[in-house]
């Protein structure tokens, strides 16, 4: 399978739900392991050029939530990725102390486990639990 690359492009937001910390432009690649195959997340790291996810570390919760844009790429990545509502993390991903200190936090590691995702007409939504 090939590698899945989407930009994601941190949103400053604050709303009734959600206070957001600092702007940053990530690359994500989903997969796993040093091929990246599969479902998961395989590699994030500062940079990138699409502004396609925005994501924030939740101030109240800690959690990080995440919001990609359905326009961001072709439908085949999510249908390989996003599984009947879900995104799964086989094995945990921690942030690197680069991508945690643009986000405002000292760590963050995203579980293993089945994510459910929040489907509207333009965007899909996942929270990772702190």
């Amino acid at each position: 399978m090939k590698k899945l690359i989407i930009a994601a492009f941190i949103l400053l937001a604050t709303t009734a739900e959600t206070f957001a910390g600092p702007i940053i432009t990530l690359s994500i690649e989903f997969g796993r392991g040093p091929d990246c195959t599969g479902r998961g997340l395989c590699k994030i790291t500062v940079g990138g050029t699409m502004k396609s996810i925005s994501a924030n570390i939740n101030d109240n919760s800690g959690n990080l939530e995440l919001v990609i844009m359905k326009s961001s790429n072709s439908t085949s990545v999510y249908e390989s990725q996003f599984i009947n509502g879900v995104f799964e993390v086989p094995v945990a991903y921690s942030l690197s102390s680069e991508v945690c200190s643009k986000l405002g936090v000292d760590q963050f590691t995203i579980k293993t486990g089945k994510y459910q995702i929040v489907e509207t007409r333009s965007q899909y939504k996942i929270i990772f639990q702190k």
